[in-house]
């Protein structure tokens, strides 16, 4: 009804025109007269052609150099509409429907210079051209989405605009087309001070983490995607004709569990969560190179857990739920650990990284150091941030064996990440 509407309007207009210029002529005679009516009649067969011409049917394509990204890349974006007529267009107006996950700008490090300006998070991003396509059946542009930010990202629409010479008769098309762009947080190398397995045979720290004795063999298996090639057997190789290992006795490892705090908080920092979920990737991804038993947990709105696997999919699915984390969740993290304290086992090694410590938190954190072999505890806050209070709880919390990191500014703006653990 409402195209219905518009239709008959710009219609009207045209016939108005026509109707003055004619009237004019007819009236007034003479050359003059005549010659502007014939002279003006040529744009207004264009303007009647233009509210005639159809653009609901054009093909509009739109092709990512990337659906996934890391954390501050570019990623090329090429649009091409396509159409049958090829009607004479003077102008054409295009415009990207951006989501609003895209309204952020991921500079690595340097976002982290000051966490208290969040405003410098966000850059209001427009993507429009303006072509002149003529008789041309393609239309071709192309743009670029510069430092984009962790997230899931979907690009839904393309806007069209065109019209007459004049601006009398103006036609608008929304063209429905989807394309996801998954962007996995920015990793970055991280550097663990204290060492966490131990061989059986005696206390002595082994500062790698699980990797095989390879002074005592226990027998042979197939070849797997991570071992090294020294530990081929080439005799069993030969006679089975597949690649066999050396299997070695197990250094003994300490299970880990990780967990993230992904719950909101009204008093939060949002660069604080981003750089809670910056490392937390970046300590799995250096966890999962050396191929140690560590779990995952996330708690917010929801559970999420991830158990430990030697595959490269678990990881994947991991690195993808953090690419879409968002703080939100009605329950405070500190109920949510908890209530986690009877799931834990005993002689696990905890690890928690969490944007925010309050008393709740500490609590739990105090109960796990009772029951667990170690507690781990990364702090990310802006250091202006850091009050009297926090500074009392981390305090207390390494009273009662916790081991607590600090992740401030000064930490986060390092190309490697250096904690205790």
């Amino acid at each position: 009804m409402r195209q219905t509407l518009n239709f008959s309007a710009k219609l009207s207009v045209v016939a108005v025109l026509f109707a003055i210029l004619f009237s004019y002529a007819m009236f007034q005679g003479g050359f003059v007269s005549w010659f502007l009516f014939y002279a003006f009649l040529p744009f207004l067969l264009y303007m009647l052609g233009v509210l005639f011409y159809p653009i609901h049917n054009w093909k509009v394509e739109r092709r990512l150099s990337k659906r996934i990204a890391m954390g501050g890349e570019t990623i090329h974006v090429d649009v091409r509409l396509t159409r049958k007529v090829p009607f004479p267009i003077y102008y054409c107006v295009i415009e990207e429907y951006l989501p609003d996950s895209l309204k952020k700008v991921d500079e690595h490090v340097s976002k982290y210079e000051d966490m208290e300006k969040t405003e410098d998070y966000y850059e209001s991003r427009k993507v429009k051209r303006v072509a002149f396509p003529w008789f041309s059946k393609h239309i071709n542009f192309n743009y670029e989405l510069a430092k984009v930010p962790r997230g899931e990202h979907a690009l839904k629409a393309i806007r069209v605009k065109t019209g007459d010479f004049f601006g009398f008769v103006k036609k608008e098309e929304v063209y429905q087309q989807e394309n996801k762009l998954v962007v996995f947080p920015y990793l970055r190398p991280v550097k663990m001070k204290e060492r966490v397995y131990s061989f059986e045979q005696g206390a002595s720290p082994s500062f790698k983490l699980n990797e095989k004795n390879t002074n005592v063999v226990t027998g042979v298996r197939e070849y797997m995607p991570g071992d090294r090639f020294a530990w081929v057997d080439w005799k069993t190789t030969a006679k089975k004709n597949q690649m066999m290992t050396k299997e070695f006795e197990q250094e003994k490892s300490v299970d880990m569990l990780l967990i993230l705090n992904a719950a909101y908080h009204p008093e939060m920092n949002e660069l604080s969560f981003e750089g809670s979920v910056e490392f937390t990737a970046s300590l799995l991804n250096a966890f999962h190179k050396k191929a140690s038993p560590l779990a995952f947990m996330t708690l917010g709105d929801g559970r999420k857990y991830f158990p430990f696997h030697q595959d490269h999919s678990p990881h994947q699915q991991i690195q993808g739920h953090l690419a879409k984390i968002r703080p939100i969740g009605r329950i405070p993290f500190g109920r949510q650990l908890e209530r986690e304290h009877a799931s834990i086992p005993s002689g696990v090694m905890m690890m928690v990284v969490s944007h925010h410590l309050d008393n709740d938190i500490q609590v739990a954190l105090s109960k796990l150091a009772k029951k667990s072999k170690r507690v781990v505890f990364f702090y990310v806050r802006p250091y202006k941030r850091m009050k009297f209070q926090d500074h009392q709880s981390v305090k207390q919390l390494k009273n009662q064996g916790v081991i607590v990191n600090v992740l401030s500014e000064e930490q986060l703006t390092q190309q490697e990440f250096e904690v205790n653990t």
